[in-house]
């Protein structure tokens, strides 16, 4: 009880000081509603900023989008009888992930392209 007190005084007094800077012009409140304009900015600056964050979430769930789209595509890519041609369309770390996810098999992304191509093709003729 007397922790919720003390709390309420220094609530108190603090308004109190700032209500007597204002008056005295200490403080600038060109607007006269005993908001300083500092935190009238400060409110403004937060706004923008919560409105920038919004419109990159928005750009990100888009790109998102696209991502999954662009995996479908791999998918699909790889479905049915790949070809060596299908397979040269996609990039080492999609071949690498496709051979352990389809056949568990751990292929080294550090050869060339041509030689996971090589593996991967013979892996899923090998089925």
């Amino acid at each position: 009880m007397q922790t919720i007190l003390i709390i309420l005084a220094l609530i108190a007094i603090a308004g109190g000081v700032g209500y007597i800077l204002i008056k005295k012009g200490k403080i600038a409140d060109s607007d006269g509603d005993f908001i300083p304009d500092v935190v009238e900015d400060i409110k403004d600056d937060v706004k923008a900023t919560v409105n920038k964050a919004k419109t990159r979430v928005k750009k990100v769930k888009e790109e998102i989008g696209d991502v999954i789209e662009e995996l479908s595509d791999v998918v699909s890519a790889i479905q049915g009888k790949p070809t060596k041609t299908k397979l040269n369309g996609l990039t080492k770390k999609q071949l690498v992930d496709s051979a352990k996810a389809d056949h568990g098999v751990e292929l080294d992304p550090s050869v060339k392209k041509s030689t996971l191509v090589n593996k991967v093709y013979s892996i899923y003729n090998k089925k």
